[in-house]
Order: C-alpha cells, then structure tokens, then sequence
C-alpha cells in the first residue's frame, strides 16, 4: 500500500505540474503540457481532493505511513493539495476576465450562480430537475438533434441556442460536450438544440456547413411546435464546433450552403465560439499543421484549394453585417494558441458593425467547459449574460421561479 500511494502521489503531482505550465506553443509539441492532463486536473480538483483523500486515510489505517515510501507520498500529496489551491485561485481569475470583455461591449458585469454539488460531483451529465430533453429529432435524413427545455415553460415562444460539438471534424457527440451551457441555458427558459452534423472521413467541407444551415431553417420551420423564437436564435461551439458556430454565423443567406433551401432564413443573432479554429490556412502559423484538415476535412492540399481553405477559414468571411459575438480562449491552451482567436477578433472588430466580446480564460486550457467546474461555472455565467442581452431577452431568470 505504501508503495501505490508513492506512484499514485507522483502521478498526481505530475498532472499538477502540468497544469501550472504555461504553453509555450513554440516549443516542440512534445515538449508543451498535454492539454488533456491539465484540463483534467485543472477542472476537477474538488473531487480529486475528496477521492484522494480517502486513498490516503485508507493507506494511513493500513500502515503505509510507517514505511519511507509512503511518508514520500504523503508529501507529495501536501505538495500537490498546494498546487492546486493555485490552480483553484486562478480558476476564479475567470469571473473579471469575463466582466472585462462584456463591460468592454457595454454590458453590466454578471451576477455570480455557483452550483456547489456540480463542483463536488463534476457529473456535466446530469440534467437538472427542471430540464426535459426531447431527444432524436431528425432535421434531416440521417442527422439528429435532441433539445433541451424548462418544463414549466410550454407555450411559450422562447430563444434559442444550437450547440455544435468539437471532436476534430471527425469525432464527439452532440450528448458529449457544452453540456454545463446547454442546462443553463434550458434552465433559463431559452430552447437549446444540441445537434449532429457529418463527420469526416464520409464528410467534406462544406457538407457540414450545409447541414448546420439546415438546421437552422428547420429550427424555423418544425421546431415552431416546440416553441422556438425564430427570430431569437444563437450559435455556440467549441473547437471545431467553433470553427462551424463562426462559419455558421458569418455565412447567412449564402446559397452555395443552401442547396434545395436558398430561401430559408439561416441568420443568426448572436454567437459564442470557444477555443476555436478560424483560419485553415494558418498563415501566422498560430499552431502545427493538422494531418485532418487536408487528408479529412477539405481533402485536398491548401496549395492545390487555397480559395476553398478561405472559404472554410471563418477569418475570410467576416463583414461588417456580422452578428455580435463573443469569443472565449484559455490562455494555457496547449493545442490551439489563443492567437488564433485573437487575429479572429482584431479582424472581426476592424470590420463588423455588431458588438465583439474577447474573453482570455487565464490558465484555462482546451476544452476547460465540458466539466461543471468551477472556470466553466463562472465562464458560462457570462456566456448566457451576453445571450441573454443579445436575443433581447428581459427574463434571463429561471421560469420555475417566475
């Protein structure tokens, strides 16, 4: 036992470590913090601490503390609890960084919602009692939704917000992440669509584009007996769901993406893109070179397809009629620089006419929001603060409690 409670603090200390690193992102990739080891060490500190505290009273009545190696690891545990008092400390640095980019669009800071269970469980699975998921809806052959809403609120016409997952353009699921927004956004009374689309390798840009166009005009159509606003509809993802929510929102009317439904309306009145993806070309060399954006996403090298990488790089669409945005970027990210969204922004704000909100999540990594920690409680806080205030919505309250 002494000697598993050793490996077992090293292990820990080292996840530790790694999240406190900086990126670096122009050090050899092997060389830069895995971003899921700190991502998962970052967001989950509270049950880690339980769990392993009870490893270790457990390893104390069995003795282990009467051997070297096991007042090692006791050690290397104290100096890992520490560690993460820091981490912890900087996880709340998210609620001014949050404030600063909305007060900067002239919006008033947040009011602070901690939900102290979902600290102490990390389960973003659990759908709050007052949320129903109407699940399996198909918007188009092959291609499913599931929406999110407050029961106690039908009738009633409401905003809306589509969750597009990440996963590479190759992988994820719309029940995998976003899932602390999607509750909180359904717990507010808006209509949350969490939705498929094609995944490469069967899919090719733009195949994914086409398909979120479609949901948003069946959002206008069929999703009126479930109560969506059709003129109350937002945008938001991660990653390469980012890279879509941006595509997505910057691209309204374009009939290219509208095969067989040009005249449907695909416009969107906001969007949230979080440690997103916005040039394919990579022109600032912002990070390495993805194997899957040519082999899998355009099929074809950027030389051969520049004008098509431009297509599906959000950074070349952006106009002055762009809807308002808000993105968000952790400043530890390891495997997208946040200078890919900074440049996103600068171009956004040198040409769109709709407010441009830049969050810096400090110390937040990729993916940081999948868990109900307590960076994404307060980052989302903020994120339905400017959706709120976007879709012009004077409730933004808990329809339970009306």
């Amino acid at each position: 036992m002494a000697n598993v409670l050793l490996v077992v603090s090293i292990v820990a200390l080292f996840g530790a470590i790694t999240a406190m690193r900086p990126p670096h992102t122009e050090r050899h990739p092997l060389r830069r913090p895995p971003w899921l080891v700190a991502m998962l060490t970052t967001e989950l500190i509270p049950i880690r601490v339980i769990v392993w505290g009870a490893f270790v009273l457990v390893a104390a009545s069995a003795g282990a503390l009467e051997r070297r190696a096991g007042q090692v690891g006791l050690w290397l545990t104290l100096v890992t609890w520490a560690l993460y008092a820091v981490l912890l400390a900087r996880s709340r640095r998210a609620a001014p960084a949050v404030a600063s980019a909305l007060a900067e669009i002239g919006l008033a800071p947040p009011q602070r919602r901690i939900d102290a269970i979902a600290l102490v469980t990390s389960n973003p699975y659990r759908i709050p009692s007052g949320v129903v998921r109407i699940p399996d809806l198909e918007y188009a052959p092959g291609l499913g939704l599931d929406l999110y809403r407050h029961r106690s609120r039908p009738g009633v016409p409401s905003p809306t917000l589509v969750q597009i997952h990440g996963g590479g353009w190759r992988g994820g699921t719309r029940r995998q992440q976003g899932r602390p927004l999607i509750h909180r956004m359904a717990s507010a009374g808006w209509i949350v669509a969490s939705v498929s689309y094609p995944l490469v390798p069967e899919a090719t840009f733009p195949d994914q584009l086409v398909a979120l166009k479609r949901v948003l005009a069946w959002l206008r159509s069929a999703g009126l007996e479930h109560d969506v606003d059709p003129g109350r509809i937002s945008v938001t993802g991660g990653s390469a769901g980012a890279h879509l929510a941006a595509l997505t929102a910057l691209t309204a009317q374009r009939a290219e993406y509208q095969p067989g439904f040009e005249s449907a309306d695909t416009s969107v009145q906001g969007a949230v893109t979080l440690y997103g993806i916005y040039d394919f070309l990579n022109r600032n060399g912002t990070r390495d070179p993805w194997p899957v954006i040519p082999r899998g996403v355009m099929k074809a090298s950027p030389r051969s397809a520049e004008e098509r990488y431009r297509a599906a790089s959000p950074i070349d669409q952006v106009h002055e009629d762009a809807p308002p945005f808000f993105v968000l970027h952790g400043t530890h990210d390891s495997l997208v620089s946040i200078e890919e969204s900074r440049q996103f922004v600068d171009a956004l704000r040198a040409r769109s006419r709709a407010p441009v909100a830049f969050a810096p999540i400090p110390a937040a990594t990729h993916a940081f929001d999948i868990v109900p920690s307590l960076r994404t409680q307060l980052t989302v806080t903020g994120i339905a603060h400017f959706l709120e205030a976007m879709a012009g919505d004077p409730g933004g309250r808990d329809p339970g409690r009306a």
